[in-house]
């Protein structure tokens, strides 16, 4: 007998933990993003509150640094997640793995569509809706 033969689920057990190894990976710059984003978070409001007997201008200001600097952090952290896990696709690609790397491809994607959701619904909602 084969071993195809004898163990028939052990081949679709294979294939499911490829996939979700695949997606997992495909969404490392997501969970990379989320976790910035609340460290920015929680920087902003504790630097209000280390400055707030200063005055509302001041608050203003350092929130603002904090922010500006963040968003900077997040773009450079998340393209270099984004080309670490491509590069692991096209490695994975090169060495047959096509199931693994085509659900990271598929969580990538989704991970592209959860960043540009916020900017596509401030361009179709509308802005000033008419009484």
């Amino acid at each position: 007998m084969s071993k195809s033969s004898m163990d028939p689920m052990g081949s679709q057990q294979r294939i499911s933990a490829e996939a979700l190894h695949g997606a997992l990976v495909g969404l490392i710059p997501l969970g990379l993003l989320l976790f910035v984003v609340v460290v920015v978070l929680l920087l902003a409001a504790l630097g209000r509150q280390v400055v707030s007997a200063v005055g509302f201008f001041a608050q203003q200001q350092v929130a603002v640094s904090i922010m500006i600097a963040g968003f900077i952090a997040i773009i450079i952290l998340y393209a270099i997640a984004a080309n670490r896990t491509l590069r692991q696709v096209a490695s994975w690609q090169r060495n047959s793995l096509h199931v693994r790397s085509r659900f990271a491809l598929w969580a990538l994607g989704f991970t592209a569509l959860v960043v540009m959701l916020p900017v596509l619904l401030a361009l179709l909602l509308p802005q000033h809706p008419t009484p």
